[in-house]
């Protein structure tokens, strides 16, 4: 539901042009209004909301002393240097993650875009190093029998070339990893496939940005897909299927130099 404060608002129609589902309508005298039979379409995007500069605007009981004020940005040229400096990490150091930054990382989840602004994703990270042994070990233990008896060859032939090293015991699943974080969303939600990966795609370059390494985990999705008991381990809701997973924890390097990749094609229509 949305309120407008009609004390406070001085019905400059910026929530109106700005509302995405066209909820949001001019009154006779200006002030915003929303149709009964409209409510229903409401998203709870807060677009009305964060526009509204006289704190006027309620939506689904937020309201303005819920909000955080707009701090300034860079004009870029930080975040650019963030990406093209991202490294992809297989090679961990020693230490405990700050704890200011585990709030950081971990507060800013509930801002990850979704499609609809469905806002169901389902986060699970773990930090326990026993918890990150065990998903270690299990998985040795069943990528083990999958490779003895063929299956694992016939179901996913690019596994082959890592026959030897899952024999080994080499972890190739987590690479070992100190944490992980995984997402998970609902089977009926609206852009499945993509929220994991969008998501976790912008936890990947805040870890970064506040010191840590990443590395995208493929075959932990295939591997927590097929096991009940992993789903059950890591507390992902019914209903809901993993769609990404980001390894991540303090780097065993730094890099001082930013690499020099081949062009890829882009064309400017």
């Amino acid at each position: 539901m949305i309120n407008i404060d009609r004390e406070k608002c001085v019905a400059c129609g910026a929530c109106v042009r700005d509302c995405i589902v066209h909820v949001l309508t001019a009154g006779a005298d200006g002030v915003p209004t929303v149709r009964a039979e409209d409510e229903q379409f409401c998203i709870n995007c807060q677009h009305c909301l964060a526009v509204c500069a006289r704190g006027a605007v309620t939506c689904n009981g937020v309201g303005f002393a819920d909000t955080l004020d707009v701090e300034p940005v860079s004009d870029g040229a930080a975040e650019a240097a963030l990406i093209r400096q991202r490294r992809s990490v297989r090679h961990w150091g020693k230490g405990p993650i700050p704890e200011d930054v585990w709030k950081r990382l971990v507060d800013t989840l509930a801002w990850m875009p979704t499609g609809c602004n469905d806002h169901k994703l389902h986060f699970t990270v773990v930090r326990d190093a026993e918890r990150m042994e065990w998903f270690r070990r299990e998985t040795s233990k069943k990528l083990k029998m999958l490779v003895r008896t063929g299956v694992l060859q016939l179901l996913y032939p690019v596994f082959r070339r890592y026959v030897d090293e899952i024999l080994r015991g080499d972890d190739i699943v987590f690479r070992n990893a100190p944490c992980m974080i995984v997402a998970s969303t609902p089977k009926k939600a609206p852009c499945k496939e993509a929220d994991p990966w969008i998501a976790l795609s912008y936890f990947d370059l805040l870890a970064q940005a506040n010191g840590l390494g990443t590395c995208w985990g493929g075959f932990a999705v295939h591997a927590f897909k097929l096991s009940r008991g992993f789903q059950r381990a890591l507390k992902i809701p019914k209903g809901h299927s993993v769609g990404a997973v980001l390894l991540f924890g303090p780097p065993a390097f730094k890099y001082p130099r930013v690499t020099h990749p081949r062009p890829m094609p882009v064309d400017i229509l």
